[in-house]
């Protein structure tokens, strides 16, 4: 592995450090970890809330019950609690 020796600096507005802290939080990663991803040209997925994966389980239990009534359900529910609210533009 390539050790990290070399620092780049740039100055931002509190309100732009705030909007990048918040964003690497909401991906897992360190601030530092975040913007050289993002230099780098990747784009960091956020870390989704418990609540999607506890509805995934329950569409993957409809799924295998073959109960497309509850899969409708759950994707409704999925879509309320996890796609909409918060959503950045």
């Amino acid at each position: 592995m390539n050790e990290r020796t070399n620092s780049i600096y740039t100055r931002v507005t509190p309100q732009e450090k705030q909007r990048i802290v918040s964003r690497a939080r909401r991906c897992g990663l360190s601030l530092s970890e975040y913007i050289r991803q993002r230099c780098l040209g990747y784009a960091p997925r956020e870390i989704l809330p418990d609540v999607y994966y506890d509805l995934c389980d329950k569409l993957n239990e409809a799924r295998n019950d073959r109960n497309d009534d509850v899969v409708l359900s759950v994707l409704d529910e999925l879509r309320e609690t996890v796609i909409q609210p918060g959503r950045d533009g």
